[in-house]
């Protein structure tokens, strides 16, 4: 007996490595664009829960300037919440603040989600 693949069954098993490949690409693009949004929208979560717990406290009580940073775990990952007080300083007075939240992924430079807004104090 001959040892060895005969050329149909090489260009076969080539057919099939030739179909799994594209599929495989698409997979892992759609399983990267799927995690991204999945972080994205916890990010968002977070940068709302920031904002409605600083819109229970005094406007005149929150600082004038500087940021603040915590870390939040959400999803088996940690990302790290940054609040810039006054961030533009002309939006800030006597009862109003300037914010900014940023969140980022615990280890990265860049934000996963950034949102600005200015309180006010309401009478």
């Amino acid at each position: 007996m001959r040892r060895g693949l005969t050329l149909v069954e090489v260009l076969v098993a080539l057919a099939i490595l030739a179909l799994i490949g594209p599929i495989l690409a698409g997979f892992l693009g759609y399983l990267r664009v799927n995690t991204r949004t999945e972080l994205r929208s916890q990010a968002v979560t977070l940068a709302q829960e920031r904002l409605e717990a600083l819109r229970l406290v005094d406007v005149t009580s929150l600082p004038t300037s500087g940021c603040q940073e915590g870390t939040q775990v959400r999803g088996g990952r940690s990302y790290k919440v940054k609040t810039c007080y006054c961030f533009q300083a002309a939006l800030c007075g006597s009862g109003a603040r300037h914010l900014r939240v940023e969140v980022y992924l615990v280890g990265e430079a860049t934000p996963l989600y950034a949102v600005e807004t200015v309180y006010t104090k309401l009478e």
